[in-house]
Formats: C-alpha cells, structure tokens, sequence
C-alpha cells in the first residue's frame, strides 16, 4: 500500500475530544508517540474501549503498533479531516 500522506503534505483534522469524538478502524489520526515526545500521523487498524491500535501506511518502514503497542485513547491529538499535497 502506497502513503497516504507524503511529507511536505498539509493536513487539516478535527480535535480528538474523549466521549465525544468517535474514533473508527480505517480514520487518519494524529497521536503523540507513548515513549518519544513527538506526534506521529498513522491510521487506526482497531478500535477498543479506552485504546487503539494504528498502523502506518508504509508497514515496512513505520513506528507504530507493532513496535510500541496500543495507544490510549488520551493520546489522541485528533481526526484527521483532509489533506493538501505539496506542490513542490
């Protein structure tokens, strides 16, 4: 599977917030990485009561899950909504 995204692109998202914002298996979504202080893009693969698990599109080359585990739901930054590519 090709990236969604590639860097550069512009996103615009929708602000996570708990017990209101419903998260779904296949949704974009911007997290903060559970043992780095940096936010990461990736997409929601399953959905639990109070965690998710993500995957990147590009599985061979990704930080997601499958190296760090699920994520708690309060780590979601937000949904993300569209994207812009990079024109140049």
């Amino acid at each position: 599977m090709l990236p969604t995204l590639k860097e550069g692109d512009m996103v615009f998202f929708k602000k996570y917030i708990k017990k209101k914002s419903l998260l779904k298996a296949g949704q974009i979504v911007i997290i903060y990485h559970p043992l780095k202080n940096i936010r990461l893009i990736k997409r929601v693969k399953i959905v639990g009561k109070n965690s998710i698990e993500v995957l990147g599109d590009n599985i061979e080359y990704s930080n997601d899950s499958n190296k760090f585990g699920l994520i708690n739901n309060e780590k979601v930054i937000g949904i993300v909504t569209s994207k812009i590519k990079k024109i140049f």
